[in-house]
């Protein structure tokens, strides 16, 4: 039985290309969430340098509405890395940190809105926030505060860290977890440090809660590709309940991942290409 256990917990599977993106203003998508309000359509975001701006896709990578995207007024793009949905809104963190300097980070809230008639929005609320745990900017040793990884439910924010080895070049295994709740638009917020993994295979550059958010998807990129499925219902040491890895390969830089469906998931690249993977 616990052999059984060990081999369902540890899958290794060939990744199914389900498409690749159509838009060539989408040249280093970092997060993609599918819309609740408007199901047939997924949101997705540039990474760093690019405006602050969000485009619809389909499931196969072709563009809804704006090719150009749409242009969210009231926030920068000084480091999108995630993005994630919970009911009728759209949060993006600007909570990249490769140098570990950045004191405050930000995420923007915007309302959900018709893919296919928008060409621009509005952020309504925007959240700062710091770790309560880094002391230094940047500190010594490792760099454990960048963060690629958000996913929110009723309202509550979870993010998970990339860490970087000593050399600040290379990546760490590890990753923690913090949740925040009842968020405040008016002052600095601290999320609360719930749980870390030291032995994840590498860094984390994306998460989602699945539907019901009874299950936490994590993906991590290198030096092996995997994704993670945590279960939420034991707690708060959401790291120390992993249900399943599933293993891959061939995904070249794979940044973003999203629920799809009850066991489907979707991963995507930088280089634009859609999978999907399955999540018994």
């Amino acid at each position: 039985m616990l052999l059984a256990a060990v081999l369902l917990a540890q899958t290794s599977v060939e990744l199914t290309r389900i498409g690749s993106i159509e838009s060539k203003k989408i040249n280093e998508m970092s997060g993609i969430a599918r819309s609740i309000r408007f199901p047939y359509a997924y949101w997705v975001h540039n990474d760093s340098g690019d405006k602050a701006r969000v485009f619809a896709i389909d499931r196969q990578g072709k563009s809804i509405g704006a090719h150009e995207g749409v242009e969210i007024e009231g926030a920068v793009n000084l480091d999108w890395e995630d993005i994630a949905v919970d009911g009728d809104t759209i949060y993006v963190a600007d909570t990249g940190n490769n140098l570990n300097f950045r004191k405050e980070l930000t995420v923007y809230a915007i309302k959900d809105f018709d893919p296919v008639q928008a060409t621009t929005s509005a952020v309504f609320r925007s959240y700062r926030l710091i770790w309560p745990d880094q002391k230094e900017f940047p500190p010594e040793g490792e760099w454990n505060f960048d963060c690629e990884a958000l996913s929110v439910r009723k309202g509550t924010m979870y993010f998970l860290t990339k860490w970087r080895d000593k050399s600040h070049r290379l990546p760490a295994q590890g990753a923690s977890l913090y949740r925040l709740k009842n968020a405040s638009t008016s002052k600095v917020n601290f999320p609360e440090k719930l749980d870390t993994k030291l032995d994840l295979g590498g860094w984390v550059t994306a998460c989602d809660l699945s539907p019901d958010g009874r299950r936490l998807a994590v993906l991590v990129q290198a030096p092996q590709q995997s994704v993670w499925i945590f279960d939420m219902t034991k707690g708060d040491k959401v790291l120390s309940h992993p249900l399943r890895q599933i293993k891959f390969k061939g995904a070249k830089q794979c940044e973003a991942i999203c629920w799809d469906e009850k066991d489907k998931l979707i991963v995507t690249n930088e280089q634009g290409d859609l999978f999907e993977v399955a999540a018994p």
